[in-house]
């Protein structure tokens, strides 16, 4: 039911993301309350922000002849540095393959404010960039956001949080991660957290050997801190006003061990290696544009020779966030994935808008109302029967949740659009799964293709094509019904899907331009994966969903019943997994790792572990069970930059959450059982 008592914005939004506070001066220049201080500078802010970070930090020239770039801010604020950045690189004919630019703001603006703050232009080529970065402006919610401009050349990563918070959770590939830091937080005296020992520290740790940094800070423990962290500082001209401000250059040798050896990251790809990538699905698809899109050649297989087949391949399915209300990895995962999904896809893509849960019962009624909290605002509304029938057309004794963003889509065309983003456009060429063969100079051999590196992709058939791994990956066999929609337009039934256990699309027109919804699905086990009559519709699956609709939402049965009925079905299997949180990571012999960390229960430190032995150039994408498309997109970004040595968008605890050496390492942190002594 619906509560009387308001949520806050806070409490919506999250623990640690407050509002910022921001007020507009005669002058059109935005100020913080929280921190009493200008967003930008009164005398030109636009020149001054060109003169402390990008001269800082001597730029463009430092990335000309770069395969990739990445840029750090601290403290996004109005976007200017982003625009600046993104602008000159651009414009520079010479300018980096791509442009990694990570952002981290506490306290973001609203969408509206952002606008206002981006009228004042300096160059009419910023207008665009500017309206993109406003379209493209993320919920205010805590975590990390990634967008794409550019083709996918340019990647803003958007960090909400404290910088304090935030720069720990970024992962440090082999040779470190930054090549310039903005460092443009509020002024020391107004805002010390974000100048601390700590911060200094990070941006050490995350920092690429020669990475320069630029700030307008120019006190005397901010030099200092600096200083102690490995940074060459030297002062520079201000701008304006001010008399000096600080720039410098990272000298320290990178020696010290950031991440849990058994997570350690692989060894990047060199640019422009061959990747074969196995499955044509939403994970393989969506895997085959994000590498296109940093410098690598994919080659894409599938056994039927085009995309969105198999468990990709039904003809509409729903895009709805999995809630849950602990805030542990689960929800933050899930969360961040179906947001990026839906910033993702465009509005062709899409069926229809809206998907109504029901509350089965006055307990799951309760619980809507928790987990409504843990997305932003709008995005989960709890209503009560009342308000159900109103919005949905839809009788539900016990109310239920509502997400206006949420929706349907068309499978099949997802993956193709996934397809087209990249460039050259990607084909699926035909090949049977086999085993991938290692060659003995390196490099693996593809259906007849030699490639650096392999991606397997393949559903629950992924385990058996690298047993070595002992992956848990299961098989699930689903099945849907397809139903003709009555000619009597939609009737008592819902233009917008509906979730009650099972679920029921919205009205579409099929590939044979019928009028249908989609009733689903089953969910059982497939053991046997050499047993391919998991295909063969099953009518008792037929009538499982179709008893579960009638138990839940009669009217929606009866509305249904008044058409021509069922007039066929579809079925696939899925890859699931028991922790329900897929794979996305570099693949391993397991008596090798369990040899190398055999002693993990002991609970030693880092240093007395090897690094772990990954197999070179082998890799999983998998285990999306089904959630595939809220889930591939993200994850493929996250499987790509790890290849490469780029960002991760994934935070470092969610990024271990998904790792293929997770289960491992949980097994091997259990201390052994004690033998019962002899009586």
């Amino acid at each position: 039911m619906m509560s009387d008592t308001p949520i806050s914005d806070d409490a919506l939004t999250g623990e640690g993301l407050g509002l910022p506070g921001i007020e507009w001066g005669e002058d059109g220049v935005p100020r913080s309350q929280r921190f009493d201080d200008v967003y930008f500078s009164l005398h030109d802010g636009w020149a001054e922000s060109r003169h402390v970070f990008l001269d800082g930090c001597a730029l463009p020239a430092r990335w000309r002849g770069c395969e990739r770039f990445v840029v750090a801010e601290a403290g996004f604020g109005t976007g200017r540095n982003f625009l600046l950045t993104w602008l000159s690189w651009r414009s520079d004919p010479q300018g980096s393959a791509t442009l990694d630019f990570i952002s981290v703001e506490g306290f973001p603006l609203t969408q509206q404010d952002l606008q206002r703050a981006l009228v004042d232009l300096p160059d009419p080529a910023m207008a665009p960039l500017a309206a993109e970065l406003v379209a493209a402006w993320p919920v205010r919610q805590p975590g990390f956001h990634l967008r794409l401009f550019d083709g996918g050349r340019v990647r803003l990563l958007l960090l909400f949080g404290t910088v304090a918070e935030v720069l720990p959770q970024l992962a440090v590939p082999p040779g470190g991660l930054v090549d310039s830091w903005y460092l443009d937080g509020f002024a020391p005296a107004k805002n010390p957290d974000m100048w601390s020992d700590d911060v200094f520290a990070q941006v050490a740790r995350l920092s690429r050997p020669g990475a320069r940094f630029g700030t307008y800070a120019a006190a005397g423990f901010v030099r200092r801190g600096l200083e102690q962290v490995g940074f060459a500082v030297e002062r520079r001209a201000g701008f304006a006003h001010k008399r000096e401000c600080l720039a410098g250059r990272f000298v320290a040798k990178l020696t010290e061990q950031h991440t849990a050896p058994w997570f350690a990251p692989p060894v990047p790809l060199a640019a422009g290696a061959r990747v074969a990538i196995v499955g044509a699905g939403v994970a393989g698809c969506a895997l085959a544009a994000a590498l296109s899109r940093r410098g690598l050649v994919p080659l894409l297989f599938d056994r039927h020779g085009q995309a969105g087949t198999e468990g990709s391949g039904n003809p509409c399915g729903l895009l709805k966030p999995r809630l849950t209300a602990d805030g542990g990895v689960h929800g933050r995962f899930y969360s961040q994935a179906t947001l990026y999904a839906m910033a993702l896809l465009p509005e062709t893509l899409w069926v229809g808008k809206g998907i109504f849960h029901l509350a089965r019962d006055a307990e799951e009624a309760a619980l809507v109302q928790r987990l409504a909290r843990t997305l932003p605002p709008g995005h989960a509304v709890p209503m009560d029967a009342g308000q159900t029938q109103q919005v949905c057309g839809v009788e539900a004794p016990f109310g239920g949740l509502w997400f206006p963003h949420a929706g349907a889509i068309r499978p099949p065309e997802v993956c193709r659009w996934l397809l087209e983003q990249a460039e050259p456009f990607i084909p699926v060429r035909t090949a049977t799964a086999e085993p991938p063969q290692p060659l003995p100079d390196g490099g693996w051999l593809v259906a007849g293709e030699q490639v650096e590196a392999v991606v397997l992709a393949a559903g629950p058939f992924s385990r058996l094509l690298w047993p070595d791994a002992e992956l848990p990956i299961h098989a699930n066999r689903g099945q849907i019904s397809l139903w003709s929609e009555p000619d009597n337009g939609t009737g008592s039934s819902p233009s917008a899907a509906l979730s009650f256990g099972g679920y029921l699309s919205p009205r579409f027109t099929d590939l044979q331009n019928r009028a249908v919804r989609v009733l689903g699905a089953t969910y059982r086990r497939w053991p046997d994966l050499a047993d391919d009559q998991w295909s063969v519709l099953d009518d008792t699956d037929h009538q499982a969903v179709n008893d579960l609709l009638q138990s839940h939402l009669p009217a929606q049965a009866a509305a249904l019943a008044t058409g021509d009925g069922r007039i066929g079905g579809r079925a696939a299997l899925r890859a699931t997994i028991a922790d329900h949180m897929p794979l996305a990571g570099p693949l391993f012999s397991a008596p090798d790792f369990r040899a190398d960390f055999a002693d993990l229960h002991h609970g030693r430190r880092w240093s007395a572990y090897p690094q772990a032995r990954w197999t070179a150039g082998l890799y999983i994408l998998g285990g999306l069970g089904s959630r595939g498309f809220q889930t591939a997109p993200l994850l493929a970004e996250h499987l790509a930059a790890m290849m490469v040595g780029a960002p991760s968008p994934l935070p470092q605890d969610l990024s271990e959450a998904v790792h293929p050496a997770r289960f491992l390492v949980r097994s091997l942190r259990k201390p052994p059982a004690r033998k019962k002594r002899a009586e």
